[in-house]
């Protein structure tokens, strides 16, 4: 879905038939409710005013689409929406928004079906070394923790090139897993496997996710289920549990931080124990449930009440008493563990359904809907030999079937992007591509980068000759002599950087070849160059 702008002309547009691939699935840690990006952290808004024609929303689901965000299928304006950050909840997300990446978004969308982001919230995955790898099952394991993996995940590398499953190997890969959690088996359903390094592992933290069981708040413990049969014995100070004020209750959803030696102690755990370990840090997934907002949430079920017609996802309690529309569903059978996506609207703080559809039925409509990219094309090249022609948008690589009659875009220009998931090569597929007829044809749009900022100041991307913005694949050039331009809290100011660098989000318009006219520039962060700081992943 593409927002339409009636003031501009319509981009021409080339098509290809769809085909069968499987696309990105929905689903973040228990549940997901809907997320977008900009500054400020656990203080920010916890919803939105819809104004005349528009309704509030909180959805949670994996990003299936960038340049703004696209999340169950609502394109998602991110200028301006506070990001609160996976690892720590009282910090701003700064890094780009990417694909598979579990979230929740608060916001309005309007009668046309186009989104603007109050708040996105980052929902943080399992992260540690790989310790086990099932190719007959499907799964690995991180320091333990199991990891299902289907033809819908994403798979992105930082340095293994056609990063994926096969890739992996047992206590020598490192990566992040982002998907959603049974919370009785401990296994998380990957939407997205990021490669990392093991120095930024140990940075960072070994992180697990789980559902509380056995609290004892004077003990400062709580029990997780890592794996079956193997059992994380938490302690935690009320200090370190984010975001600041939240509380610790049984059945909640939590991802803990802990020591590369905790983490290891539960790789090696056998079958039926239960494993001491310390939490540095102890995040409850606290989602938002704005009265009257419109929802969806995918997750697992955790509990079901005796008469069946109240449900428990994630923090949301679930009201299916009310003759939903079931897609792959029986309510009578449905069982605790399986995932589904259930869309309605809260009263009284309870998701009152009005559909309920299975993971299957979720992952085929998804199929249809595709992944959505909107922005700059870079890295554009030619089909040569068994070699498909391939090009980015938004850093995102994709690939065009030899047997397509869709045309390769040029370096720089705009376009508008769908896509699927080949089951087999893992490669995103071009199923249509629009590129504008004219520069002044080219829709708003939001992109990161990275570039130059010497003086940690407006000055930086204000001056009349625009400045070079680094994208992931390629660069381009921005004009922001007419842009806002905001400098987020906590952005690193001093004039002690010897290689000033600044991780910026841009909203504007493709002006010229490779050139964009920014409106709004927002600042989200500022280090030296090629650090972690200012890393866009």
């Amino acid at each position: 879905m593409h927002t339409t702008d009636t003031r501009q002309t319509a981009p021409t547009t080339q098509r290809v038939g769809l085909f069968p691939i499987t696309a990105i699935t929905a689903a973040a840690a228990f549940a997901l409710v809907l997320t977008a990006c900009g500054g400020g952290g656990d203080s920010a808004s916890s919803g939105s005013t819809a104004s005349a024609g528009s309704s509030n929303v909180s959805y949670t689901g994996t990003v299936d689409g960038l340049g703004s965000v696209v999340v169950n299928g609502v394109r998602f304006s991110t200028s301006g929406a506070a990001t609160v950050d996976g690892d720590d909840p009282t910090k701003a997300y700064t890094k780009a928004f990417a694909l598979g990446t579990t979230v929740t978004v608060t916001g309005t969308v309007d009668d046309s079906g186009n989104g603007t982001a109050t708040t996105i919230t980052v929902h943080g995955g399992v992260r540690g070394q790989v310790t086990a790898v099932d190719s007959a099952a499907n799964t690995f394991t991180i320091n333990g923790q199991v990891i299902q993996v289907d033809s819908s995940t994403v798979w992105d590398g930082s340095t293994t090139s056609s990063f994926g499953f096969a890739s992996l190997v047992a206590n020598s890969s490192y990566v992040e897993a982002y998907g959603v959690l049974n919370p009785t088996t401990g296994v998380l359903t990957a939407t997205r496997v990021e490669e990392k390094d093991s120095t930024l592992v140990s940075a960072e933290g070994y992180a697990f996710k789980g559902a509380i069981s056995n609290l004892d708040t004077t003990a400062k413990t709580f029990d997780l289920t890592i794996r079956t049969g193997v059992i994380a014995h938490v302690t935690y100070t009320d200090a370190n549990v984010k975001p600041t004020g939240a509380t610790l209750a049984n059945a909640t959803g939590v991802r803990i931080l802990v020591s590369s030696t905790d983490a290891a102690a539960l790789a090696n755990a056998s079958n039926g124990a239960t494993v001491n370990v310390t939490a540095t840090k102890t995040i409850v997934k606290r989602e938002r449930f704005p009265e009257g907002n419109k929802a969806a949430v995918v997750g697992a079920i955790s509990t079901i009440s005796s008469d069946r017609k109240t449900w428990t996802i994630g923090d949301a309690t679930v009201d299916v008493s009310q003759s939903p529309t079931l897609s792959g569903v029986d309510l009578a059978t449905v069982t605790v563990g399986t995932v589904v996506k259930v869309q309605g609207s809260f009263t009284n703080g309870v998701l009152v359904a009005k559909s309920v559809a299975s993971k299957r039925s979720d992952d085929e409509q998804r199929h249809t809907e595709g992944v959505k990219l909107y922005g700059v094309v870079s890295g554009s090249t030619a089909a040569s030999g068994s070699n498909l022609a391939s090009f980015s948008v938004q850093g995102v690589t994709v690939s065009i079937a030899s047997t397509s009659t869709l045309t390769l875009p040029a370096d720089g220009v705009y376009a508008e992007v769908k896509a699927q998931q080949d089951s087999t090569s893992g490669k995103l597929m071009a199923v249509e591509i629009k590129t504008a007829s004219s520069v002044a044809a080219a829709r708003p749009f939001e992109v990161y980068g990275t570039a130059s900022c010497p003086t940690g100041t407006a000055a930086d991307f204000t001056g009349s000759s625009g400045f070079t913005l680094n994208l992931r694949n390629g660069t381009t050039t921005v004009l922001g002599s007419a842009a806002s331009v905001e400098i987020e809290s906590g952005v690193n100011t001093s004039s002690a950087l010897t290689t000033p660098t600044c991780v910026v989000e841009v909203k504007g318009t493709l002006t010229a070849t490779q050139t964009i006219t920014a409106t709004k520039i927002e600042v989200k962060a500022r280090g030296n160059a090629n650090t972690r700081t200012v890393s866009l992943r």
